[in-house]
């Protein structure tokens, strides 16, 4: 790498590269790394939809060819954010070319895709990341912290949604179902073993309402120690935009978090209620002492869902300039192949009616 930056190029020049590209111009201003970061080139199919969105986020360069953008020098690092069906072939190309890959959710369009992907990064020694970024909402990280530290005691319950209407809202045409909503929702199975850990089987129905693939799933999934969760997702929840919402009980308390409200992490204690003080706290999390608050702005004034990309990447360099793994907190490619097990679990149960066991997530792969 060089000296005095870090070069980054985009694969992919959809509305989720603004979000990447944001990310990557506000670490340079309000928390500079070790190395500057440069956003050299940005790779696409059609040219003139291309040269605008090069001039727009900020990249020096544009092409039309992946294989120039990877053999490009002067770009140390790829970011992946195609549709799915772009992710493997060229994922597994930066890889073989020793660059470090940060690749949008879901890592491949099959567990066997995510498999083939995890394994290339095993074998190249690189740093590899998924794009979970609902990890690094620090009212998510909160409530991480509160279950590693057990203030909820034995738990119980998990439940999590995510409702939208965009598959029908914007007039989108009945055969463009693209991946399907337990894909695009991979969100949802990723922040189960993110917060609670690996589920053991999945019971699941899914339905396809206005496309020719999956609009909405439901999903029950057993964990150890007699945990169950409940997951459902609808890409035509008429009315809803983003209703992203999670909610764990245990024995000594609960806690619930809404991304339409994404700053507040609502918290219940039993202790309180033995003391005549029940009822759910709404603590806003914009303390500097809460989780990535300390390098932003004073008590109460709130960030958005585009933060979660600044910490994101901020992870993800800060593990490629000193050549290691990302930290625990962030996903890796091996958490993306064990979301994609999930996802497959969920079709497979959905598709045969039966309960799935997901023994096979649990399976690393060692170099």
């Amino acid at each position: 790498m060089g000296r005095d930056a870090i070069g980054v190029g985009f694969l992919g020049y959809g509305w989720i590269s603004r979000a990447h590209a944001h990310a990557l111009h506000t670490l340079n201003h309000v928390a500079p790394l070790a190395k500057e970061i440069r956003l050299v080139s940005i790779a696409g199919r059609r040219d003139e939809p291309l040269r605008g969105a090069a001039h727009e986020l900020g990249f020096e360069r544009f092409t039309t060819s992946v294989e120039d953008l990877l053999d490009d020098p002067e770009v140390h690092v790829v970011a992946n954010l195609t549709a799915v069906a772009g992710h493997a072939e060229s994922t597994i190309a930066a890889l073989a070319r020793g660059k470090p890959v940060l690749c949008e959710k879901p890592l491949g369009a099959t567990a066997e895709e995510a498999r083939a992907m995890l394994e290339a990064a095993v074998s190249a020694g690189v740093t590899n990341a998924t794009g979970f970024n609902y990890r690094y909402v620090p009212a998510v990280a909160l409530a991480k912290e509160l279950l590693e530290a057990g203030r909820l005691g034995e738990l119980r319950h998990y439940r999590a949604l995510y409702l939208q209407d965009y598959q029908t809202a914007g007039g989108q045409p009945r055969s463009s179902g693209g991946a399907g909503a337990v894909l695009d929702y991979s969100h949802l199975v990723d922040m189960l073993r993110f917060l609670v850990g690996e589920p053991a089987t999945v019971t699941a129905t899914t339905s396809r309402i206005v496309s020719d693939v999956d609009d909405a799933f439901v999903a029950v999934l057993e964990l150890a120690d007699g945990l169950v969760a409940a997951l459902e997702a609808s890409r035509v929840a008429t009315g809803w935009k983003g209703h992203h919402r999670f909610e764990l009980n245990g024995s000594d308390g609960s806690v619930w978090w809404d991304m339409e409200d994404p700053n507040r992490l609502h918290v219940f204690f039993v202790a309180d209620e033995r003391q005549a003080l029940g009822g759910f706290r709404d603590v806003l999390v914009t303390q500097p002492e809460h989780p990535f608050l300390g390098e932003w702005w004073p008590p109460g004034h709130v960030l958005g869902w585009e933060h979660s990309f600044v910490h994101q990447w901020r992870d993800f360099l800060e593990a490629a300039l000193e050549g290691r793994p990302v930290p625990q907190r962030q996903a890796s490619f091996e958490d993306g192949y064990r979301a994609a097990v999930l996802c497959e679990a969920i079709h497979a149960s959905a598709r045969e009616g039966r309960r799935v066991e997901t023994t096979a997530s649990r399976a690393a792969i060692q170099a």
